[in-house]
């Protein structure tokens, strides 16, 4: 695997390019982005056994309610945005 440090950010990247498609340098973990929404949400508090569950929901599921009716993760956090 190819992995750079970004000279204009400081953050370690790695090299991503999908069978047929151009290659581009992507950061680990949360992007600038979205780390503010994960952290109003509460994503950031999930342990990796929690994250598989989410996991596990999402494929078996795309109705929120019945995600968050689930015993299996905590409640989320409402961001105001």
């Amino acid at each position: 695997m190819k992995t750079r440090i970004n000279p204009k950010t400081g953050r370690e990247e790695f090299w991503n390019q999908p069978e047929g498609l151009p290659g581009i340098w992507m950061t680990r973990g949360f992007c600038y982005r979205c780390l503010s929404f994960n952290k109003c949400m509460g994503f950031l508090e999930l342990s990796d056994a929690k994250w598989k569950n989410v996991e596990d929901l999402i494929s078996e599921t795309k109705d929120l309610v019945n995600l968050e009716k689930s015993p299996n993760i905590p409640k989320l956090k409402k961001c105001s945005i």
